[in-house]
């Protein structure tokens, strides 16, 4: 099944699962927290990192419930880093998905707060559902894990290094740690903490975190591409942000036609890391590669 057949099947699935998580009812002005949070989740979008964790768990069982707790609180916590990322105190944008951004909807002070309680109801859901499928040590480790990726030694650790990248600083070890910390670190986490719910051996596990980590650099070396050729109307969000802020990028520090090779070597490697993994290998993952290679939006 190619990737987008699999989202075409699943994602309707995940659109409930949020839609659900996010029903409050409120008559007071917390309504406008609910409005903010509803409005920056259920905005159109690829749902890449809940795919992911989905695809990946379908390795191990076909018992996709199972999963919907962690694959809804990773897109909780991917947008909550989408609000707070666009705020004028850190990219400034106004459009994101296609739609004015959070704050200019609701004001700054609704959207830090979104991105805040997004932040911990991702857990919150996490620490409620998770146990009606796993193990209370299990479901610990998963709250771990996926808090670590999120603090200092992960996502909000890499968008300081972006933010505050020092001039004297600027060589490709910097560079990798920022988008493997920013960028990376999420994604990686959405392909190894499914394998670890359904006991995936140690081998299984090895392999697929460095596919995660190929992942992630893909990802992130497509964007840094695609904010310099792509086009506003398709990513849904301004373009050439990068420049204008002189961030360190892949393209900035490399070129486009270097940063094109260096992503195809990623997605190379990321298919050599499935195969090592047979007969568990899906085509779903295999073709994800090459979409996310591909991608334009």
């Amino acid at each position: 099944m190619s990737f987008i057949a699999f989202s075409e099947q699943y994602k309707p699935t995940l659109e409930a699962c949020l839609q659900k998580t996010l029903h409050f009812e409120l008559s007071d002005p917390r309504y406008l927290l609910a409005n903010a949070m509803r409005y920056s989740v259920m905005a159109p979008g690829k749902r890449i990192r809940p795919l992911l964790a989905l695809a990946v768990f379908q390795l191990f069982s076909s018992d996709i419930d199972r999963i919907l707790p962690l694959a809804c609180a990773v897109e909780l916590i991917h947008v909550y880093s989408l609000i707070h990322d666009d705020l004028p105190a850190m990219d400034d944008d106004d459009y994101r998905r296609g739609q004015l951004t959070c704050h200019k909807k609701f004001g700054e002070d609704i959207a830090v707060l979104a991105g805040d309680t997004l932040n911990t109801y991702a857990f919150e859901l996490l620490a409620q559902e998770l146990p009606r499928y796993y193990s209370l040590e299990k479901t610990l480790h998963v709250i771990r894990e996926f808090a670590q990726a999120l603090g200092i030694l992960g996502m909000a650790g890499g968008q300081v290094l972006d933010l505050k990248s020092p001039e004297a600083e600027r060589d490709v070890d910097y560079l990798e740690t920022t988008h493997r910390l920013k960028t990376g670190v999420l994604l990686k986490t959405c392909i190894v903490l499914p394998a670890y719910l359904e006991d995936a051996s140690a081998t299984e596990r090895a392999y697929l975190a460095q596919f995660g980590e190929h992942l992630g650099m893909l990802f992130q070396i497509v964007d840094d591409i695609l904010d310099v050729v792509g086009s506003q109307d398709e990513l849904g969000k301004s373009i050439q942000k990068d420049i204008a802020q002189n961030k360190l990028t892949y393209v900035s520090y490399w070129g486009l036609d270097k940063a094109r090779s260096l992503a195809q070597a990623e997605a190379d490697a990321a298919l050599v890391c499935l195969d090592a993994i047979r007969p568990r290998s899906s085509a779903v993952l295999e073709d994800l590669i090459g979409y996310l290679t591909q991608r334009t939006s």
